[in-house]
């Protein structure tokens, strides 16, 4: 049960007079006239800041801590005249303050007011905790004299408190009269622009798209990048459970240390250090000089410096758990050939693509096999597969909709092919295009820093999670299922060719065997966790392609779901799947992203 509201007043009271003095804590004991009393910050009012414009002629709620320090309200301006040498040797010994407001952790924020001084002196402004360890979500020092000027910074709240505090420190300085107007502290929206997670998401995507690497080994990519990003946030802030690592953040304790982490130098610093080891000839100096330009413009020195330490910690707990999980092993050894009818074999002379990447250990699965589909069609050999119905008729499925010339596919069904095929060096590839769709959807939802943190975070393990389960099904089971047109070839159909093809216009098929898809796999793992994060599949939005063969094409999506199934049945349209490939493929990823989702990042 809660004390009753004056022993609560009381109480805050006597904290606040250990911490600032007695004059700040009776402030608390003022009863505001009813034009000046708090109201919640809406989209229509947005100021957190009461009595900002003092046109009432009030200075309250704004308070004191030394009493010889004087307010009025002047000609429509606070003024105040400062108690002078007695308040050395620290800024905060002399402060102007308000009370009654609240921070949200990783929300934008703009701190504006005017200000003037009858003599040349700087002032500090600070948002902070009212309580130990008093740290500051913007804590900067402007030059005044007698001209009045417009100040204005913009912050991302590092923490929560539902008592935060805006202080001028006029402590350390000769007397001297501060004049303040126009004191303004308004929540912004969420800016994508200025968001490092879709920042620095989108510079692994150009990463993707330089580098030619399996779709496997860039899923595990991003999930390193987009963990230990998440993991520097919730250290930052505290919002949320860490995927590997909550970075301790200490402070001194005192006011003269009060710099809290610079969210976005964390962040920064995560996403950099992590691309920076798994991307060794590569340079990200200009990616990281255009995230810095990208920081709110009240970012100081000591927060970015604090901010990147955690960043960096970040980084290397996630680099760290990462260093042995068996994905230096993908190719050796080598994939030794079944050598039998219905089995899988190079297409086009190139070996198996990460044949073993199947018992790369998981971010968030038991095991590669923790959801393993069963064989096509029921089947528990080569020899029994190939001689059942189901496997015959979607062979002639593909036959029909799949070849390169098909009386069969509709123009639709062409482009969904090419569409979201992204197999092509120079492309994204599959993982690439399910996180720039992740990235349409949070800027279409106007997500915050912190919710994109957990966003991607989710989609990144679970589409790292898929390709592991998708490559044991293609290697470690019994079957390794030959392509569609190693199928057809062996009909006696030689002439018969996928859709899928190079820039020269060469088909061919993927590196590895059929079941299950991986494309398939991706989408439903994208798909569960697009659903469960926004409690909705009935989301549309536009998806786009790097595909050559589909350039400018913008297709309209009525839900992840829906994303997901033509993005697996695209494989069908091509000729590189059967039918069973893409349900189970689905399916599987399906309970990949829901164990994902279940499982890890939990707010």
């Amino acid at each position: 049960m809660k004390p009753p509201l004056a022993a609560r007043r009381g109480g805050r009271r006597r904290l606040l007079r250990r911490i600032f003095g007695a004059a700040l804590a009776t402030a608390l004991a003022v009863t505001l006239p009813a034009t000046l009393r708090p109201a919640p910050a809406t989209a229509a009012t947005g100021d957190l800041i009461i009595n900002g414009t003092f046109d009432h002629g009030s200075t309250e709620p704004w308070w004191t801590r030394l009493a010889a320090t004087r307010t009025t309200v002047e000609s429509g301006q606070l003024t105040i005249r400062t108690a002078g040498p007695q308040a050395a040797p620290h800024t905060w010994d002399d402060l102007v303050g308000h009370f009654e407001f609240g921070v949200t952790a990783g929300q934008r924020y703009r701190l504006r007011f005017d200000a003037a001084a009858s003599i040349a002196r700087d002032v500090r402004v600070s948002v902070s905790r009212v309580d130990s360890p008093y740290t500051s979500a913007v804590d900067r020092t402007v030059d005044l004299d007698g001209t009045t000027r417009r100040f204005s910074f913009d912050f991302v709240s590092p923490f929560g408190d539902p008592k935060a505090v805006l202080l001028f420190h006029l402590g350390a300085r000769p007397a001297a009269t501060v004049r303040l107007d126009n004191v303004s502290l308004v929540p912004l929206p969420a800016d994508p622009a200025t968001d490092p997670v879709l920042y620095w998401d989108e510079v692994l995507t150009q990463t993707f798209r330089a580098v030619d690497r399996q779709p496997t080994v860039i899923a595990r990519e991003a999930a390193i990048m987009h963990a230990a990003m998440h993991d520097a946030a919730v250290s930052v802030t505290g919002v949320g459970q860490p995927y590997r690592v909550r970075v301790p953040v200490r402070y001194p304790g005192t006011l003269d240390d009060v710099t809290a982490p610079s969210l976005h130098a964390a962040v920064d610093r995560a996403a950099y250090t992590v691309l920076t080891a798994l991307y060794p000839g590569r340079s990200f100096a200009a990616a990281y000089d255009g995230a810095v330009a990208r920081r709110p413009s009240a970012t100081n020195s000591d927060e970015v410096s604090r901010g990147e330490s955690v960043g960096t910690a970040a980084a290397e707990a996630n680099l760290s758990a990462r260093a042995a999980d068996g994905s230096a092993d993908a190719d050796d050894p080598p994939y030794q050939l079944d050598g039998v009818r219905g089995s899988w074999r190079p297409t086009e002379g190139r070996p198996a693509g990460t044949p073993n990447w199947g018992l790369v250990t998981p971010f968030a699965l038991t095991s590669g096999r923790q959801f393993r589909p069963g064989l096509p069609a029921g089947a528990a050999s080569y020899e029994a597969l190939l001689g059942t119905a189901e496997y015959q008729s979607q062979v002639q499925e593909v036959r029909d909709y799949g070849g390169r010339v098909s009386a069969a596919r509709t123009p639709e069904q062409t482009q969904i092919a090419f569409f979201w095929a992204n197999d092509l060096g120079g492309t994204y590839k599959p993982p690439g295009q399910l996180l720039t769709l992740t990235r349409t959807v949070a800027v279409q939802r106007q997500l915050g820093i912190l919710a994109n943190a957990r966003l991607f975070g989710l989609v990144s393990l679970a589409l790292a999670d898929a390709g592991i389960a998708a490559w044991d099904a293609k290697f470690q089971t019994r079957i390794d299922l030959w392509r569609p047109d190693t199928a057809i070839d062996d009909l006696g159909d030689a002439g018969w060719e996928p859709l899928s093809q190079d820039r020269a216009g060469i088909s061919f098929s993927p590196s590895f065997p059929a079941y299950i898809s991986g494309h398939a796999t991706f989408a439903g793992a994208w798909s569960a966790v697009m659903r469960r994060y926004f409690g909705t599949d009935a989301i549309a939005f536009d998806a786009t392609t790097d595909d050559p063969n589909a350039q400018g094409v913008v297709r309209r999506m009525t839900g992840f779901d829906a994303a997901a199934r033509e993005d697996a049945m695209s494989r069908l349209y091509l000729g590189v799947h059967y039918r069973f490939d893409a349900d189970a493929g689905l399916a599987t990823g399906r309970s990949v992203g829901e164990y994902v989702y279940a499982n890890q990042l939990r707010p």
